[in-house]
C-alpha cells in the first residue's frame, strides 16, 4: 500500500513545485520518505528479523524522527500563513514581506527537523531495533529528555497550528462577503477554493499528527515507565546493540502502536492528493502530460480541439459609466462615424475656381457657350457666315 500512493504524491508536485510553496513541498517530500522507507522495509523483512542493511536503518531511523516534526511544523506554516491573510493585518504582501515568510519557512521545515534529528542521539540508548514484518525502527530511552526532544515537539506544533487555523476560521466567515476581492488585491497568488483546500490539510494534518503524538505518549508511558536519565555512559552503554523482535514476542501495545505509525503515511498521502490532485490546477497539469506523452513518446500529432493550451480571447469592453459631464459626448466609434461623413460632404462640395484668363486670352474671340445639340438642322446662311469667319481668322502664309 506504501507503493501504490507514491505516484499519487508524486502527481500534484509539479504544481506546488511551480508556486514555491515550501510547506506543501514539504509534506509532500515527508510522506515521500516515509511511504518508500516503510514499503522497503515491509519487503526486506517480511518474515524476517535478521539485521541486513544496516547503513539503510541508520539512515531511515533519523529522517523518521524529522519526519516527526516536518509535517507538523509544516502545517503550522500553512495555518499562520493562511491566518494573516484573513485577518487583513497586511494588505499586501511585499517582497520583503515574502522574504521573510520564506526564511520562516525554511526554519521551521527544514532546520528544526535537523535539529530534532541531530539531538535524538541524547536519547537513543541503542543503534536501532528490528520488528518482524515491520524492519528497522528507531530507538527512545524513554525518560524525560525523550519527552522534551521527541515526542512534546509534534503536540506543540500541532497545538499552535490549530490555534492558528481556528483564527483563520473565524477571520474567514467573518470576511467572506469581501474576501475574494481581498485575496485579488493583496498578491498572495490564492484563490478562494485554493485557500479553503489548504486551510482542510493543514487543519487534517494537525488532528492526525497532534492525535497520533498524544497516543504515542500514552502508548510508551503505559508499556514502561520513565527512566532516569543519569549520565550519557548509561543511556549509551552497549550502543552498536540491534535488538531483535519476532512477531510472537512484541507486546499488544507495541504491536498497535506499529500498525497504527504505519497506516498514517498511506493515510495522509490519500489526504493530501483528496485535497491537492484533483484540483483545477492539477488537472491542467495531467492534461499536459498526457500530451507531452502522447507527441513525444508515441510521436502522434494532437489535434487544435485537443490542445489543452489555453486559448485567448479579447476581453469584454465594459462601457464606461456616464457622469452628468458625459452626457453630452459620443463614444469613439460615433465619432470615426461622423468624421468620416464630413470628409465625404466637403469632398463632395469641392468646385474648380477657373483662373483669370491673360490679356492675350482676352483678345480672343470668345469661345460658344454650349455646343448645338445632336442632330439640329443648320441654315445654308449660318454655314456660309461660320465659315467666312474662320478663313478670316486663318493667318496668311
Amino acid at each position: 500500500m506504501s507503493f501504490l500512493v507514491i505516484p499519487l504524491l508524486l502527481l500534484p508536485l509539479h504544481t506546488q513545485w511551480r508556486t514555491r510553496n515550501i510547506p506543501t513541498i514539504t509534506i509532500v517530500v515527508s510522506l515521500f520518505f516515509t511511504n518508500l522507507i516503510r514499503g522497503v522495509n515491509t519487503i526486506v523483512w517480511a518474515g524476517s528479523v535478521v539485521p541486513k542493511l544496516v547503513v539503510w536503518c541508520d539512515i531511515t531511523t533519523k529522517f523518521i524522527i524529522g519526519i516527526q516534526v516536518s509535517i507538523p511544523a509544516a502545517s503550522l506554516c500553512i495555518t499562520k500563513h493562511l491566518e494573516s491573510i484573513a485577518s487583513l493585518r497586511q494588505t499586501i504582501e511585499t517582497s520583503e514581506d515574502r522574504r521573510r515568510r520564506k526564511i520562516f519557512e525554511i526554519c521551521m521545515c527544514g532546520v528544526l527537523p535537523c535539529i530534532i534529528m541531530a539531538l535524538h542521539y541524547v536519547v537513543q540508548g541503542h543503534r536501532f531495533d528490528i520488528a518482524e514484518d515491520f524492519g528497522c525502527i528507531a530507538t527512545v530511552y524513554v525518560s524525560w529528555p525523550a519527552l522534551l526532544i521527541v515526542y512534546i515537539p509534534p503536540l506543540l506544533l500541532g497545538f499552535v497550528s490549530f490555534i492558528y487555523a481556528t483564527l483563520a476560521f473565524y477571520w474567514f466567515m467573518k470576511r467572506r462577503n469581501q474576501f475574494t476581492q481581498h485575496l485579488q488585491s493583496s498578491n498572495t497568488g490564492l484563490s478562494t477554493s485554493r485557500y479553503v483546500r489548504l486551510m482542510a490539510l493543514a487543519v487534517t494534518q494537525v488532528i492526525v499528527e497532534t492525535g497520533l503524538g498524544g497516543y504515542l505518549i500514552a502508548v510508551s508511558l503505559e508499556g514502561q515507565p520513565l527512566r532516569i536519565w543519569d549520565n550519557w555512559a548509561d543511556v549509551h552503554s552497549n550502543f552498536s546493540r540491534i535488538a531483535q523482535y519476532p512477531t510472537v514476542l512484541l507486546p499488544d501495545y507495541f504491536w498497535n502502536r506499529l500498525l497504527l505509525t504505519w497506516y498514517i503515511g498511506p493515510i495522509c498521502s490519500l489526504d493530501f492528493f483528496i485535497f491537492f490532485g484533483l484540483g483545477q490546477e492539477a488537472m491542467g497539469e495531467y492534461g499536459r502530460a498526457f500530451t507531452w506523452i502522447k507527441t513525444r513518446v508515441f510521436r502522434q500529432t494532437v489535434k487544435a480541439s485537443d490542445s489543452v493550451l489555453p486559448t485567448w480571447s479579447a476581453p469584454h469592453r465594459t462601457p464606461r459609466a456616464q457622469s452628468a459631464d458625459d452626457v453630452d459626448m459620443v463614444s469613439i466609434d460615433d465619432k470615426w462615424d461622423a468624421k468620416d461623413e464630413q470628409v465625404d460632404a466637403e469632398s463632395s462640395r469641392i468646385s474648380y475656381t477657373p483662373t483669370q484668363p491673360s490679356q492675350t486670352e482676352s483678345e480672343r474671340p470668345p469661345r460658344p457657350n454650349s455646343a448645338p445639340p445632336m442632330g439640329a438642322m443648320l441654315s445654308p446662311d449660318a454655314v456660309t457666315d461660320d465659315a467666312r469667319k474662320f478663313s478670316l481668322n486663318l493667318p496668311r502664309l
